[in-house]
This record gives structure tokens, sequence and C-alpha cells, in this order.
């Protein structure tokens, strides 16, 4: 409580790439890309893969997968998206691009962030083969995922260029 977000990156308790470190059993020392490869190939074989910032539909693709109802629209779930809402309107959790917090997280969270963006992408193919929704993002635009891959690259170029 009333630790910085700097103050926790910074402290010896914090873990750097913990999904990563989770899904590949390795909780202390370097990690390599063969690392984030194992994760990858785990996360693309044993989740089902829900987006917070696609929290409606993540909802929905639990409700079609375990086969979840409610009579009608004043049930558990519609209730927490109204909470869910409100609450993100009044509590935005965003840092800077660029700034200090912002260099820190992507210096220390490297295979966490590269694992990020491979589960947007498989979010979307997930949404595609299992649910038979159509490859959107947020808007209803169709998503370009030779654009995405090609945004990808140019991240990890950038990374290794920064943290080597």
């Amino acid at each position: 409580e009333g630790l910085e977000l700097s103050g926790y990156l910074e402290s010896p308790n914090y873990i750097d790439n913990w999904v990563v470190r989770s899904l590949t059993n390795d909780k202390r020392g370097n990690l390599t890309e063969d690392h984030f490869l194992v994760a990858k190939g785990i996360l693309a074989q044993k989740f089902l893969v829900g987006i917070a910032e696609y929290f409606e539909e993540t909802i929905k693709r639990l409700e079609t997968y375990y086969e979840w109802s409610e009579a009608n629209n004043e049930g558990c779930v519609t209730n927490y998206l109204e909470k869910q809402r409100a609450e993100e309107e009044e509590t935005p959790r965003t840092i800077e691009r660029g700034s200090y917090e912002w260099e820190l997280v992507t210096g220390k969270d490297k295979f966490d962030l590269m694992l990020y963006y491979y589960a947007l992408e498989l979010f979307a193919k997930q949404g595609s083969t299992m649910f038979h929704r159509p490859y959107v993002d947020k808007a209803g635009k169709p998503i370009d995922f030779a654009e995405l891959k090609r945004k990808e690259m140019l991240k990890k170029k950038l990374l290794d260029s920064l943290f080597g």
C-alpha cells in the first residue's frame, strides 16, 4: 500500500515476465526466446484466451463455451459488467508511453509483452474458429493480421535494439 509503480518495479521482490515464467515453470534466472516460444505453445494449446479490453466479448465466449445462460439481462454477469464499466471510467490504468514507468515495464517484462501481443492474435483466431465470430476489432472493423504481424516484428526489433 502506498508504493508507486516505479518503486514496485524496482524492488527486489518484483518478478519480471511473470506470465512466461509461470507457463514455463522457470521462476528465477534469465529467460530466453525459447521460454517465450514454449509459453506461446502452451497458451495456444491449453487456454481459452480472454482479454480485459474485450471483456464483454470474453464473457460471451465463456457463456458459449460453458453453456451458461441468464434468463434475463438482470443476472450476475450483467450486473458485474455494469459495475466493471463504472469502475473503469473512474480509475484509468494507463501509463504514458515513453515515461519512466513505461521504460521500466518494457525493459523488465519484454517476454510478457510479446506474449500479450500473441494473445491478442490468438483471441481473434479463437473467436473465428471456436465461436464462429469474424476477425474484427473493437470497432467492428476487420483485423489485418499481416499488419499486426508487421507491427509485432517492428516492436520486437525495437525491443531487441533497446534491450538487446
